[in-house]
């Protein structure tokens, strides 16, 4: 294997600048597109510069044949390399893979960490954190793990992985089957809450009103009196861009209190992360004596469970919580379908 560097002379005059390269039994040329004049004041250094493309091509080659990774390749910023993929990313889904990057950034809490220091410690780390640390339900931590794994392959075509780093990661999540079950809350929970004092009085407002109306923390956080209009909430999801347009009932408006100007945030959070919101709610809850795992998206879940109960429809729901059709609320009717089906196993039996 060799990469060496030579010119030709154009027609102007010019020395056009190529690596001729011999790898692997084959050879072919990698023009630079650096031209050398006679007259040229800077021609030294763009020779340098020409050397400098040389020998890292050189090194990419022989990279391929051991595993090894360019040094150059090493030091790019991941956050800038995925910031480039999701503007270049051309499916649906590229508003969750930028959510999971999101969320990868909470995670690992470093902005200056390069590709090739993701390593299967980080990411079985960033696993767990999906799943019981980012207030993700369902499979929704599953399907950020998943798109998160396109920037990690993307990566790798490009040379800056040598191999997957979650090509050992076995991703399940352990309480798929009885999610809603720990995270919604009934009413009585609710009041318990309410009459329970929290180290953040905000979170704990925040909290409460997103259980009257399907609010997540990102839309909390960035909800304003603008979106208050004649006794409705107005606003957009976060993940999806569907719109909410949800009537507030008294309990909502009595949390959110004096109206103030359109631009000013309703509620005080914004410099809060995700941990912070739901480490507070953590130990509101444990202090409520509510033996539940409960994060800041449980109110969501509350919402929809208590619309079911109060005899709406799946439809009805659906569109209240922001869902693009029906399919993402069945979880909700089957939970409550269950709630049922154990208020009746409770009635006490005659004797006959």
């Amino acid at each position: 294997m060799s990469v060496q560097l030579r010119s030709r002379t154009l027609k102007s005059g010019e020395k056009s600048l190529y690596l001729d390269i011999h790898h692997n039994g084959e050879r072919w040329r990698e023009f630079l597109k650096i031209k050398l004049s006679p007259k040229d004041q800077s021609k030294i250094e763009k020779k340098r510069v020409a050397e400098r493309i040389r020998a890292n091509r050189e090194l990419e080659l022989l990279s391929d044949e051991t595993g090894h990774v360019p040094q150059h390749l090493k030091k790019l910023n991941f956050f800038v390399f995925a910031e480039n993929y999701i503007k270049n990313y051309k499916n649906k889904d590229v508003r969750i893979i930028a959510s999971s990057v999101e969320k990868f950034k909470l995670a690992v809490n470093n902005p200056r960490l390069t590709i090739s220091s993701i390593n299967p410690k980080i990411m079985s780390s960033f696993k767990d954190y999906l799943i019981h640390d980012a207030g993700l339900t369902g499979e929704t931590a599953h399907n950020y793990f998943t798109r998160f794994k396109k920037i990690l392959k993307a990566a790798k075509i490009e040379g800056y992985l040598k191999e997957m780093p979650t090509v050992d990661i076995r991703f399940s999540n352990p309480n798929k089957d009885d999610t809603l079950k720990k995270q919604v809350l009934d009413m009585d929970e609710l009041q318990k809450l309410a009459n329970t004092r929290c180290g953040n009085n905000e979170i704990k407002r925040a909290f409460l009103f997103a259980c009257y109306t399907s609010l997540g923390l990102a839309e909390i956080r960035k909800l304003k009196w603008k979106n208050i209009n004649k006794g409705r909430l107005i606003t957009n999801r976060n993940k999806t861009g569907e719109l909410i347009n949800n009537r507030l009932g008294q309990t909502a408006n009595n949390i959110l209190g004096k109206p103030k100007d359109n631009e000013d945030f309703i509620f005080n959070i914004q410099s809060l992360s995700d941990n912070g919101a739901n480490k507070a709610i953590r130990y509101w809850v444990k202090r409520a004596k509510i033996d539940k795992h409960i994060t800041f998206y449980c109110a969501r879940h509350t919402f929809a469970c208590q619309l079911l109960i109060n005899g709406a429809n799946l439809k009805t729901v659906a569109d209240a919580m922001g869902h693009s059709s029906t399919k993402s609320t069945l979880k909700y009717l089957n939970h409550v379908e269950q709630l049922k089906d154990e208020a009746i196993d409770k009635i006490p039996n005659l004797i006959l």
